[in-house]
């Protein structure tokens, strides 16, 4: 009898009377424990000892792919917080952009025309 929390609408269950949620359907696997051998070894989630294949080539394969997961940030132990934006050499020296001067250019003389024609009425 291993009772499980919904992690969606918290009601707890009985995981081996129903593999699905009661309440609303989801699908909640029971927490799994690694355990400890008689000599002290944590043996892995998996099944697999460390201590017993240390050199072998599913412990490389397995320690390779957790690296990539951890790069590429798809392992759940690794929270990835996004980076600012590198600040290019223009915008940290302030200096105007030709973009920039055309608006302002534009945006003076659109000014200045409905000054002209303002004071051009009034006077």
């Amino acid at each position: 009898m291993q009772q499980v929390q919904c992690y969606e609408c918290g009601r707890r269950y009985d995981y081996d009377e129903d593999g699905f949620c009661p309440r609303c359907g989801a699908f909640n696997q029971p927490p799994r424990e690694s355990r400890v051998s008689a000599d002290g070894t944590v043996i892995r989630l998996d099944g697999l000892n460390e201590k017993n294949h240390a050199d072998s080539f599913v412990h490389r394969e397995l320690h390779s792919e957790k690296r990539q997961r951890r790069r590429t940030g798809l392992d759940k132990s690794v929270t990835r917080v996004p980076q600012a934006e590198p600040v290019s050499g223009a915008k940290k020296a302030g200096k105007m952009t030709l973009g920039k001067l055309i608006g302002w250019a534009v945006l003076a003389f659109t000014i200045l025309n409905l000054l002209s024609g303002v004071l051009s009425r009034l006077f």
